[in-house]
């Protein structure tokens, strides 16, 4: 791991819209990631948001599912036709963590680049979001959006004993980025795909 006066090193990043995200915004160095600020810890008004929800089921029971939502590495829930993992930082343990390194499983105050790609990668963006609470009771895991983002906003994953014995995952978003038409129909749209891919990786995990 690196120590507090290293650098980052991109050499195990393996995408180069991350790379420049973290270049844009003088991500060099832990202290640079540690200053970093999400939308919920900055500001908890939720007044002229967004709401986007989506379900989705799995044919497991509850806590295996959870198990796996709070244990899946990062590189294989990010991962897929839309989605790539870039690099994790946490708070914690004031630790950077690459794709080839191990994961002890998500907790309050990881930091997560990823690339987004849409239109068939035609268009690629990176985009970063901190967990925020893990809670055990609820069976929920809440991110929010970096502020360094085109978007701010937060989301909830609540997962749920459903008949059958099977699993309901309920995916909440709030969201705003302060243009209308990006609002109402770009972000939903590929929101949806987005977490669509998320939660299959995790279905096709527990397989």
């Amino acid at each position: 791991m690196l120590k507090p006066h290293q650098n980052i090193d991109f050499s195990r990043i393996h995408n180069k819209e991350v790379e420049s995200f973290i270049h844009d915004n003088n991500l060099l160095q832990l202290s640079d990631f540690a200053d970093l600020e999400s939308y919920s810890r900055h500001n908890p008004e939720i007044q002229g948001f967004h709401h986007h929800s989506k379900t989705f089921t799995i044919q497991k029971p509850l806590n295996e599912v959870w198990d796996a939502y709070k244990n899946i590495h990062p590189k294989l829930a990010w991962n897929g036709k839309m989605l790539k993992f870039g690099l994790q930082y946490c708070r914690k343990k004031n630790e950077i963590s690459y794709m080839d390194d191990e994961y002890a499983g998500a907790s309050a105050g990881q930091i997560v680049l990823i690339c987004v790609k849409v239109l068939n990668g035609l268009a690629k963006v990176a985009v970063g979001h901190e967990i925020t609470g893990v809670n055990e009771k609820e069976k929920t895991i809440e991110t929010s959006y970096l502020l360094k983002g085109k978007s701010l906003g937060c989301q909830q994953i609540q997962l749920k004993q459903c008949p059958k014995g099977f699993t309901e995952i309920k995916h909440h978003t709030l969201y705003k980025s302060g243009n209308w038409f990006r609002d109402k129909f770009i972000y939903p749209f590929f929101h949806t795909k987005a977490i669509k891919e998320f939660h299959s990786n995790i279905r096709r995990h527990l397989q």
